[in-house]
């Protein structure tokens, strides 16, 4: 299965290739949703913005079912398999699709179920990408468990962001993500805000900072 996007190439180019900004949607969201962060980015990135694959309505998709209950999210679980190995499948062919795109800097940018699906390939895949902005999200308990039964040589690195007062997925997916990647030995960083389920302007400006940062130490 192809995924559907919308592409913003660099607007200034630096050097031969670009670096690469894949954003990955929330549930119920769309490809448009998150394109307002790229106004004030780097304009060296060129951005790919993807549409999760799952139809839930008009203009709104997912990769997964979820389901809200009083115990905590419950997610179909071979949805999200499903969309992670689409993922892989479109991050690999990327290069070869945009021979102007630099496939040695390419990171991903995720909201919440977005974030899901970018934590499952960091720590399923971890020489996919270069770096992760993980924001207000969650580790599955089976990308969990594999992370644990296994060691990394190397990773990509990560920024994680979560709302102290988030409604939705509460801060303590964000704790519990922070100790998974600490188990890992993963490079990251763990910042919090006062902040529900949204992304805050200190957020954008924190994470436009942290991905400069990451462009200019250059390759992994």
């Amino acid at each position: 299965m192809s995924l559907q996007y919308i592409y913003r190439p660099a607007k200034v180019k630096s050097s031969e290739k670009s670096p690469v900004l894949l954003l990955l949607h929330g549930v119920g969201s769309n490809e448009q949703s998150l394109l307002s962060l790229t106004e004030g980015l780097d304009p060296r990135f060129a951005v790919y913005s993807l549409r999760a694959p799952l139809v839930l309505g008009a203009g709104s998709f997912a990769w997964f079912h979820v389901n809200f209950t009083a115990q905590g999210p419950l997610h179909n679980q071979q949805e999200a398999e499903q969309s992670r190995k689409i993922l892989i499948d479109f991050i690999r062919t990327l290069p070869k699709e945009n021979p102007d795109i630099d496939a040695e800097n390419i990171f991903v940018l995720g909201f919440s179920q977005g974030t899901i699906m970018g934590l499952s390939l960091a720590l399923t895949e971890p020489d996919l990408f270069k770096g992760l902005v993980a924001i207000s999200g969650r580790t599955l308990q089976e990308t969990s468990a594999q992370a644990k039964e296994r060691t990394y040589s190397r990773s990509p690195k990560v920024l994680l962001m979560h709302g102290r007062q988030d409604s939705k997925l509460p801060y303590t997916h964000g704790l519990n993500t922070e100790a998974v990647l600490k188990a890992a030995s993963f490079d990251f960083q763990f910042e919090s805000y006062e902040a529900d389920h949204h992304i805050t302007p200190q957020m954008l400006q924190d994470l436009h900072q942290w991905l400069i940062k990451r462009i200019s130490a250059g390759p992994q």
